[in-house]
């Protein structure tokens, strides 16, 4: 599975509509085994990323401000069914 992980930026409002948009930061694709476990997901982003980080992720037609968190096993086996749908 491929994701990508946007980290380092801000969530901010769009001056001409207001509507949120993420601002700055780098955005990377992570390679993922579809069996991987939030600690493995956790220990692989914090290597490359940095120590402090939460992991949340935008459904598809949903706006920025909609954002779902995972921080267990359940949260992220939901994301992959997700992923499964598009």
């Amino acid at each position: 599975v491929k994701l990508m992980c946007s980290f380092g930026g801000r969530i901010l409002p769009r001056p001409s509509d207001g509507k949120l948009r993420y601002v700055g930061g780098e955005t990377r694709i992570v390679s993922l085994k579809r069996d991987v476990s939030y600690a493995e997901l956790m220990l692989k982003m914090k290597k490359h990323y940095g120590e402090d980080l939460s992991l949340k992720y935008q459904l598809p037609n949903e706006d920025l401000d909609a954002l779902i968190s995972v921080s267990t096993d359940e949260d992220l086996q939901n994301m992959m069914e997700e992923y499964d749908r598009l």
